[in-house]
């Protein structure tokens, strides 16, 4: 896909990882999506709290930051966080809360970037809202080392496409038997914005364990076995696939050093 300029608002712009660990999850990300990181001091103390993006050919595809002592005071556990663009970041957390979310981070300024909320859906999954400013968000998507896609794992299917549906306008198609294993037996629920792919969402399974709803992101790579190879010798551990979506390519799910979940996608080769 092409560079991107602009992000419609509904469609899915940003993701970051809060970690434990800065350093580690550097050295783990570079290597394994072939980026660089830039680092950008979020106060003027020295040695203070910095806020990092990952850069792949000069263009940003995600961020970081290092978490709290309150956080992990709170039983925040480290992740990676999706956000969806916005025209009015206000408007979208009244609605969210008006369709029975939790806005747990109110709108808010980030410096000159832009404006932001998070809630926490009626189902249990806690998304981020991005009315861009002066950064859009990514600026490369689905190429292999950038962001590619976003999907829902939730307890009540129906609950979360009534609240994301009135939320963003979304549309929602039900899709059956599409890939193996950890999809075959499952409904998935396709989510378009305009008639454009936006997100997927999946019923949590009683054998995936004691999986928590949450949003999982997904980052596209060259090949997918050489991925679990290179995740493997950085520390982190290949927990499912590699998986074969027809039309798609094929996924996996992997954990990173700090034990934080993310998908890999290799996309289907294209005549």
């Amino acid at each position: 896909m092409p560079e991107i300029a602009k992000h419609e608002p509904g469609m899915f712009n940003w993701v970051d990882l809060m970690t434990t660990d800065a350093e580690s999850a550097k050295a783990f990300y570079t290597q394994l999506l072939g980026c660089e990181t830039l680092d950008f001091p979020m106060d003027d103390t020295e040695g203070g709290p910095v806020y990092t993006q990952f850069v792949k050919n000069g263009k940003s595809v995600a961020g970081l930051f290092l978490m709290t002592p309150e956080m992990t005071e709170q039983g925040m556990r480290p992740c990676w966080n999706a956000y969806v663009s916005v025209a009015d970041v206000e408007d979208s957390a009244r609605k969210a809360a008006d369709l029975g979310g939790n806005v747990v981070v109110p709108p808010m300024d980030v410096f000159e970037f832009g404006r932001m909320a998070s809630f926490i859906d009626p189902t249990g999954g806690a998304l981020n809202l991005w009315e861009p400013q002066g950064h859009i968000g990514v600026e490369l998507i689905g190429e292999p080392g950038s962001f590619v896609w976003a999907e829902l794992y939730t307890h009540d299917t129906a609950a979360a496409a009534d609240f994301y549906t009135g939320l963003f306008g979304w549309e929602r198609q039900e899709m059956r038997g599409v890939g193996d294993t950890h999809y075959a037996d499952s409904v998935y629920h396709m989510f378009t914005s305009g008639g454009a792919p936006a997100g997927g969402m999946l019923q949590i399974q009683p054998e995936w364990g004691e999986m928590p709803p949450n949003w999982t992101v997904y980052f596209g790579v060259e090949n997918i076995e050489s991925a679990f190879e290179q995740v493997k010798a950085l520390g982190g551990a290949v927990e499912m696939g590699p998986m074969t979506v027809p039309g798609i390519g094929f996924i996996g799910l992997v954990s990173d050093p700090q034990r934080v979940y993310v998908m890999l996608m290799q996309p289907e080769a294209r005549s």
